[in-house]
C-alpha cells in the first residue's frame, strides 16, 4: 500500500518540457555524428560547387559577384539535373559540373539512408535516448545498481525532490519500465567504467550512491568516480563490517553503510514490540520509532508535554507536533524501547508475559546481527536460534559459547518448531534471504499458534504491504526499505547517522558539534525550529532526550532528528 501510494505520487510529478527538447536535439546531433562521412562529403560537394559559381562562373555572366545563397541555389539545381547553366569553358569547372550531380546525388542518398536507419534504430535502442536525457541533468544524484536497495534509493531521492540518473548493467532489470515511466534516465553499462560514469553526468553530479550487492564492485565504482572528481561525495553499500570501517577511514565518515546493520535493529525491536516501526542504532544505544493510534479513552489524550514527561518519549517533529493529542489520532513517537512499550500498554492495556521467549530463524548477515543485538538487550530474553544444516559450525559454536540455544534443521517443520519451544514463544522472526521460505515459516507458525507474534524479512516492500493486508502480519519488513533512506540521506548531507521516511518526508539523524548561532538556545527553541535533540554530550556528561529547558552550550555534541530539506 505505501509503495503504491509513493509510485502514484511520483507519477504525478511534472517533467520539464525543455529537457525533452534539449535531449532530442542532443540525440539528433549524435545521429549526425554517426553518419558523419556521407553528410560531410555531401557538404563538401555543395560547398565546392557554390564557391566555384560565386567566385568564378557567375561574376562574368552578371557583371557582379552574387551572394552565396544564389550560388548555393544554382548548385542544388545542378545536383538534381535541373540547371539551365551552360558548361563552363575551364577544365576545373567542367569537372565540377560533371561530379556535382554524380557524387552529390550519391552522397545525398547515402546520407538519407544512414540518417533514416539511425532514426529508425532510435526506438529500438532506448539506451541512446536515455544517455541524451541524462546529458540534460546537472546537480543530480547518480545511483549505481538497480537491485532492491538501488531502486528504493531512486524512489527515495525522487520523493526528496532530487533529480536522479541511474546506471544499470542488466538490460532486463525488472525495475527499468517503472523508472522509464517516472522519467528517470537509466544509462546501461558497467558503473566501474569511467566512460559510463561520464555518460551519466558524473562531472555535473551532486553525489553518487553505489548499491550493487558486491562490496568490491561498489568500492571500484567509488574509486573510479573519485579519480574523475576527487571531491565528489560517495556512499557505498557494504556487507563486510571490517571493510565498512576501512572505507570510512579513506572516503570519510558515513560513506559506507551495511543494509544488514541498518535493518537488524528494527527486526530485533520488532520481536520485542509489535508497534515499533524503525529503530535508530545510535552510538549511545537504541531509540525506537513507533506510530500509535490513540484510543478514545487513552491516558495519552491531552498535552504533548504531559505525555513526554510521563513516559520519557518525544513526539517526532512535524506541523502538529505541539498540538494536544486527540482521540483516534495517530502520533509518531521516538524513545527507548521500554518507554515506547509503556506507551502502548497505557494506550491499549493487554496482558504481558514475563517469560518472554524468542525464536530467530536464520543465521545470515541480518540474523547474526539481530541475535547480537538481542543478546545485548537488558533484561536479556530467552533466545533460541534455528539455522540450516549448511550454516558454518563457527557461527553455531560462537552462539553456543554465549549461552544461546541453537538448533539445525528446517524451520518449516513443526517438529523443529516444537523442539525450539514454539508453545512458550512470544515471538518468532524468519530472517532468511528467501522471501518464500520466510513466508512459509510464518504461515506454518500461524497455523500452529495464531497468537505468536511474527516478524518476517522480505526483500520487497510491496510484498511486506501485501502480507499486512492478506495475513495480518504487520511486522514484515523489507531490508531495502529500511536501508535506502540512510544511504540517500548520507549522500545528500554530511554527518548523517541514520534516516527513515514518514510518508513523502525523510527524517534524518545528524550528529553535530554546536558552534553556530544555536549556542545559547534552549532545547525547546530547537524543537520549535524542527530540530529534535535525541542525545546531548557535554564533556563526560551524556543525556538521552534532553529536557526542553536545557540550554545548548558551545561544543555540545548533539544528535538531532530533523526533516531533510
Amino acid at each position: 500500500m505505501a509503495q503504491d501510494i509513493r509510485l502514484s505520487r511520483l507519477r504525478r510529478r511534472r517533467f520539464a518540457f525543455w529537457r525533452l527538447l534539449v535531449a532530442n536535439l542532443l540525440d539528433d546531433l549524435r545521429i549526425l555524428r554517426e553518419a558523419w562521412f556521407p553528410v560531410t562529403a555531401l557538404l563538401l560537394v555543395l560547398a565546392s560547387g557554390a564557391l566555384y559559381l560565386q567566385w568564378f562562373y557567375l561574376p562574368p555572366l552578371c557583371n557582379c559577384r552574387p551572394d552565396i545563397a544564389v550560388a548555393l541555389f544554382e548548385t542544388l539545381k545542378l545536383l538534381i539535373f535541373q540547371t539551365d547553366l551552360e558548361l563552363p569553358p575551364d577544365r576545373i569547372g567542367r569537372v565540377l559540373f560533371f561530379l556535382i550531380p554524380l557524387l552529390g546525388l550519391f552522397f545525398l542518398l547515402q546520407s538519407a539512408v544512414d540518417v533514416g536507419r539511425l532514426l529508425v534504430d532510435k526506438r529500438s535502442r532506448p539506451e541512446r535516448w536515455q544517455e541524451a536525457l541524462a546529458a540534460t541533468y546537472r546537480g543530480h544524484m547518480i545511483v549505481c545498481g538497480l537491485g532492491r536497495v538501488g531502486y528504493r534509493a531512486v524512489l527515495q531521492l525522487l520523493d526528496c525532490r532530487r533529480e536522479v540518473v541511474a546506471i544499470e548493467l542488466n538490460p532486463n532489470c525488472e525495475f527499468l519500465p517503472t523508472l522509464y515511466q517516472l522519467g528517470v534516465p537509466v544509462v546501461q553499462g558497467d558503473a566501474r567504467d569511467p566512460v559510463v560514469l561520464t555518460r551519466a553526468g558524473l562531472r555535473r553530479a551532486q553525489g553518487l550512491i553505489a548499491t550493487i550487492d558486491d562490496d568490491l564492485k561498489n568500492l571500484e565504482i567509488a574509486l573510479a568516480a573519485r579519480r574523475i572528481r576527487p571531491e565528489l561525495p560517495t556512499v557505498q553499500r557494504i556487507f563486510s563490517r571490517a571493510l565498512d570501517a576501512r572505507i570510512e577511514r579513506s572516503f570519510g565518515r558515513n560513506s559506507a553503510f551495511s543494509p544488514a546493520a541498518l535493518a537488524a535493529p528494527t527486526f530485533a525491536a520488532a520481536l520485542l514490540s509489535s508497534q515499533v516501526r524503525y529503530v535508530l542504532d545510535l552510538p549511545a544505544g537504541l531509540l525506537g520509532i513507533a506510530f500509535v493510534t490513540v484510543s478514545n479513552d487513552s491516558p495519552l489524550i491531552g498535552s504533548v508535554a504531559n505525555l513526554e514527561a510521563r513516559f520519557g518519549v518525544r513526539r517526532i517533529p512535524g506541523p502538529h507536533a505541539n498540538l494536544p493529542v486527540l482521540p483516534s489520532e495517530e502520533i509518531a513517537l521516538v524513545g527507548p524501547l521500554p518507554a515506547l512499550e509503556a506507551v502502548q500498554w497505557a494506550n491499549q492495556p493487554r496482558p504481558k508475559r514475563s517469560d518472554a521467549s524468542l525464536i530467530v530463524c536464520g543465521l545470515g548477515k541480518v540474523g547474526t546481527q539481530v541475535v547480537r543485538l538481542l543478546n545485548r538487550y537488558q533484561p536479556r530474553p530467552s533466545l533460541t536460534v534455528i539455522c540450516t544444516v549448511e550454516t558454518p559450525p563457527r557461527y553455531v559454536e560462537a552462539l553456543t559459547a554465549q549461552g544461546i540455544r541453537v538448533l539445525r534443521g528446517d524451520a518449516r517443520d513443526p517438529t523443529i518448531l516444537r523442539e525450539a519451544g514454539i508453545e512458550q514463544a512470544t515471538a518468532l522472526a524468519a530472517l532468511y534471504s528467501d522471501d518464500l521460505l520466510n513466508l512459509q515459516i510464518g504461515l506454518t507458525v500461524r497455523s500452529m499458534y495464531p497468537d505468536v507474534h511474527l516478524v518476517l524479512r522480505v526483500f520487497s516492500d510491496v510484498l511486506a504491504d501485501r502480507l499486512a493486508d492478506l495475513f495480518g502480519i504487520r511486522t514484515a519488513f523489507s531490508t531495502s526499505a529500511l536501508a535506502a533512506p540512510s544511504l540517500v540521506a548520507a549522500a545528500l548531507l554530511p554527518d548523517v547517522e541514520a534516516a527513515f521516511d514518514v510518508g513523502d518526508q525523510l527524517l534524518v539523524v545528524r550528529r553535530q558539534v554546536i558552534t553556530d548561532r544555536r549556542v545559547g538556545q534552549t532545547v525547546a527553541e530547537l524543537r520549535a525550529a524542527g530540530q529534535l535533540p535525541l542525545s546531548l554530550r557535554r564533556g563526560d556528561h551524556f543525556q538521552w532526550l534532553p529536557s526542553d529547558d536545557m540550554v545548548i552550550e558551545h561544543d555540545d555534541e548533539v544528535e538531532l532528528l530533523t526533516f531533510l530539506t
